[in-house]
Parts: structure tokens; C-alpha cells; sequence
């Protein structure tokens, strides 16, 4: 009978030291989930403070202007956080794109995204490529235009391009290696011409030179040039687009005139590319919400700027492919830096 009980006092016992320490694993589970529920909590309170948008341009360029117009209304989609928009131009765009591949990927600090964060790494000797970023919204595809002065001797596409295949013509870009450049090399390429690039700092600069008679012709996006080409200072002889612009119905394309080019440039927003991907997913949604806004539609369209939205997938996907076709144009762009 004694052993009986002892037996049964050591089953109780052994046990009782199962149900405590199972009950501690329990426990443990529990405090575990409770603190992934509550970072969860923490990621999803994105943004605690007012957020930065770095231009790497200066003032004034349509990457700037539309930077604007998604800050006005960013409170509305970002907790009733602002957006802050700071220029910060120099080297043809890879000093701000530097500051941003170094900043916290905390995701309040935000690049003004342009085919330059590609085209820089390949031309200049630079920190980052463009895989350093994440992309997170491209909002705007504006495809580049040919312009003159409003007394320039081009009357029509058809007078430049036959005149440029037998003598130099001057043409002013934003900037070496910028889109506008890639664009008119490809150009050159196309039809053999003769061009003299000249390299500027922006869009605000361009006009002034074509206005001051200083270059032949430039090479912009339409949003840039759209006030000039509406008020008759300057005229825009050809679009590098696949069809004519409603806004611009009376602007050829090059395809009307047998040169089969679609060009021009895309901006977006990208973030440091170690930026946690719940932020990165809140930004989204609420880049995607203000693109889709009305007042931003609208003040897009009195601008000129042609509005698309694409997503962090599709946005990635895009700019590897731009990657890529770069690499093609480089050789040339190598040759004319000699």
C-alpha cells in the first residue's frame, strides 16, 4: 500500500512539474505575440512626424513643381503629417541623390526620382547605383519635346531635321547623361545629324538660352516648356511620343515624320532601399491616393504634366528595364564625354 501511494505521489508530482513548465511556454507564446502584435502596432503608426521630399534640382523644374503639388496635399493621406520639400541640386543631381542613399531608411526621408539616379552611376563616379533605392510611386511619364524660339528659321520638324543632317545645330539639355540628352543622342543617332550639345543646369536655364537666342534648339518635356509654347514665345516642333497630345494637337510627333523615337521623362519617389516594407507599402497607398486626387489631377493637368502611377513592384520592374536600355546609349554618351 505504501508503494501504491509513493508511486502516486511521484506521478503527481512529475506531473505537476509538466502542467507548470507547459504553462511557462504558454506564457512565453503569449508575451511573444503580445510584442508582435504591438510592433506590428508601431510599424503601422508610419508617419509620427513630418516627412522630407529631396529635389535633387534646382527650383522651379517641372521634378520640383509636381514635388509641390504632392506635398500640398500630403497631409490629407499621411496622418495630417506634412511633406517638406528641400532642393538640393549639384552634380547633375548626385548630390541629393548621395544624401538620400545615406539617409535612415526610416522612410521620412524621400528622393525625388528621375532617370538621372540611373544614368549617374553609369556616367559619374558615384556611391550608389539606382538599386541603392526602393522605388515607391512614379507619378508622372512627360515625354520630351523639340522647341525653338518663336523667330527661329525652323518653321517645321521637317526644316530642323533636314538642316541638322548637313550642318551643326546647337541643343541645350538639362544636364550631361540627363534624359534630354540620352533623348538627342539617340536622335543623332537616328538620322546622322550634326548636334553641338550644350549642357545646362535645368529646365529654367533652357528657356532663357533659347528665348536669348544663345542655342539652336533645346530639348525639354512639354510640362516645362508648356507656358512659353502657349503664349507663342517658343515654338515646338516635335513630340517623342507615340501620338499627339490633346493638350498640344497641333505639335507633330516624330513618327509623322519617319523617325521612330519615344522618349522622355518619368518621376517618381524612392526611398533608401533598406526602408522596412511596411513603410514602404504606406507610402504607396498614400502616393497612390493623392495621384488619384482631384486637386492633383487637376493642378497636373493645368501644369502639363502627364499623370501615371505605378506601384513599388511595377516602379522597380521599370527602372531595371531603363537600366538596361541605358546601358545601350552608353557607349555613345562615353564618346561624346571624351
Amino acid at each position: 500500500m505504501k508503494k501504491v501511494l509513493i508511486l502516486c505521489l511521484i506521478f503527481l508530482l512529475v506531473f505537476s512539474i509538466s502542467a507548470c513548465s507547459g504553462g511557462g511556454a504558454s506564457n512565453e507564446k503569449i508575451q511573444n505575440d503580445s510584442k508582435s502584435a504591438e510592433d506590428s502596432k508601431k510599424e503601422v503608426n508610419f508617419p509620427e512626424k513630418d516627412l522630407r521630399i529631396i529635389v535633387p534640382f534646382d527650383p522651379g523644374g517641372a521634378v520640383d513643381v509636381t514635388c509641390r503639388i504632392i506635398a500640398e496635399l500630403a497631409p490629407d493621406y499621411l496622418n495630417g503629417k506634412k511633406i517638406i520639400v528641400e532642393n538640393m541640386p549639384g552634380g547633375g543631381a548626385v548630390v541629393g541623390q548621395t544624401y538620400v542613399s545615406k539617409a535612415n531608411p526610416d522612410g521620412y526621408t524621400i528622393l525625388a526620382y528621375t532617370s538621372s539616379v540611373v544614368s549617374n552611376p553609369m556616367t559619374k563616379t558615384t556611391t550608389y547605383t539606382h538599386e541603392s533605392f526602393q522605388p515607391v510611386a512614379m507619378y508622372c511619364f512627360d515625354p520630351d519635346v523639340l522647341i525653338v524660339s518663336a523667330d527661329s528659321k525652323f518653321k517645321t520638324l521637317k526644316d530642323f531635321l533636314d538642316y541638322s543632317k548637313e550642318n551643326e545645330v546647337s541643343i541645350n539639355t538639362a544636364g550631361i547623361a540627363t534624359a534630354h540628352h540620352i533623348a538627342g543622342m539617340i536622335l543623332q543617332n537616328k538620322i546622322d545629324a550634326k548636334f553641338n550639345f550644350i549642357h545646362t543646369t535645368g529646365a529654367g536655364m533652357q528657356i532663357q538660352q533659347i528665348l536669348g537666342g544663345h542655342v539652336d534648339a533645346g530639348l525639354l518635356t512639354t510640362g516645362e516648356a508648356q507656358a512659353q509654347i502657349k503664349d507663342g514665345t517658343i515654338r515646338a516642333l516635335g513630340l517623342m511620343h507615340d501620338e499627339r497630345r490633346q493638350d498640344f494637337p497641333d505639335v507633330p510627333t516624330f513618327k509623322e515624320n519617319g523617325v521612330d523615337i519615344l522618349y522622355g521623362a518619368w518621376r517618381g519617389l524612392a526611398v533608401p532601399k533598406d526602408t522596412p516594407k511596411e513603410v514602404v507599402d504606406i507610402l504607396a497607398k498614400a502616393f497612390e491616393g493623392i495621384i488619384a486626387d482631384q486637386r492633383f489631377i487637376d493642378k497636373m493637368t493645368t501644369a502639363g504634366y502627364p499623370i501615371i502611377f505605378r506601384g513599388p513592384q511595377e516602379f522597380t520592374e521599370y527602372v531595371d528595364m531603363e537600366a538596361k536600355n541605358f546601358k545601350q546609349v552608353l557607349p555613345l554618351l562615353q564618346e561624346a564625354q571624351k
